[in-house]
């Protein structure tokens, strides 16, 4: 909302100095978070499934930007998990059923978000995921109704496993939406 403000006087003053600009527009940089926690339930079982989740990209984002969307990237992929666990995770996230990262290594690397951008051992791209996010993106500057669904599913060196365990994908992506521009 602040930078709505900040936009909105931006503008104000190039229109009242006489500024043409305007009429042009710009582009802006919008974050789209593409993300979802599972709980892993406790008990003897060390295999976990994180159920599919659907996400629907336009909700991602304010309202005001959706019809003005020009272009769209994803620039990292994270996992990490919450709660205390002595052991090791492995696993495989997935994007609209299709691997997207695989996983690997002890809880303690992963209560810090090991990242495709930090270069981390622990995750290993998936190129096959990869389209797909790519082309949802692509797909979602003409159809703002694009959704993707997130899953994922792995397991845990040994149990009993500890209750509030979690596991969270965050895929970090964003938009550029044009405005200003004189047919707003």
């Amino acid at each position: 909302m602040n930078m709505k403000i900040v936009l909105f006087a931006l503008l104000s003053i190039l229109a009242l100095t006489g500024s043409q600009c305007i009429n042009d527009g710009f582009l802006v940089a919008v974050n789209l978070p593409i993300s979802h926690t599972w709980n892993i339930n406790g008990g003897p079982n060390t295999s976990f499934t994180g159920s599919t989740v659907p996400i629907v990209l336009a909700q991602q984002i304010d309202e005001s930007y959706r019809d003005k969307i020009k272009n769209a990237r994803y620039y990292d992929i994270r996992i990490s998990v919450g709660g205390v666990y002595a052991g090791t995770v492995n696993g495989t996230a997935r994007i609209n059923g299709t691997p997207i990262l695989t996983f690997n290594g002890s809880w303690t690397d992963f209560q810090s978000p090991q990242s495709l951008l930090g270069s981390s051992s622990h995750v290993t791209a998936q190129p096959a995921g990869i389209a797909v996010l790519v082309s949802a993106l692509n797909n979602f500057t003409a159809n703002s109704s694009t959704q993707v669904t997130l899953s994922a599913d792995g397991s845990l060196s040994q149990g009993p496993v500890p209750n509030g365990l979690t596991l969270t994908v965050e895929i970090l992506a964003q938009v550029d939406a044009e405005v200003g521009s004189s047919d707003d």
